[in-house]
């Protein structure tokens, strides 16, 4: 194998850079070096991007239903039984704002009972 000749080494440095210059993806995003992504922790952001410049928590409560069986009504009934059953989870939401200064997109992460499901850039010049 030949030695990369500096024009080469040139090209391969610039591609490079032209390659970590690249927003990334809508499912990521970059602190510094590191990239954060869907389905890291609240932990791990905060450990990789610092404490964000704004917090919100809420909470919702998600209820679904379905009709009842058998099985639900116990052993003394035969066939379907008439009734329906209603089930409530309550779902952590927690939305992070990250402002890396002027002249850069405010990014709003949302994470889901914890884990970060969305990644938003967000235009705040009008709040500056």
């Amino acid at each position: 194998m030949q030695p990369m000749s500096p024009g080469n080494t040139i090209v391969t440095a610039v591609m490079a850079l032209l390659l970590l210059s690249l927003p990334a993806g809508a499912d990521t995003l970059r602190c510094g070096s590191r990239l954060v992504s869907r389905g890291d922790s609240l932990y791990r952001v905060r450990s990789v991007c610092g404490e964000p410049d704004d917090a919100v928590r809420r909470f919702e409560v998600w209820t679904s239903g379905r009709a009842a069986t058998a099985r639900d009504c116990g052993d003394s009934v035969d066939g379907p039984c008439s009734g329906f059953e209603e089930l409530s989870t309550r779902i952590q939401f927690d939305e992070w704002i990250y402002d890396f200064g002027r002249n850069r997109l405010l990014h709003r992460l949302t994470f889901e009972q914890g884990s970060l499901t969305r990644v938003e850039s967000i235009d705040g010049a009008r709040g500056r």
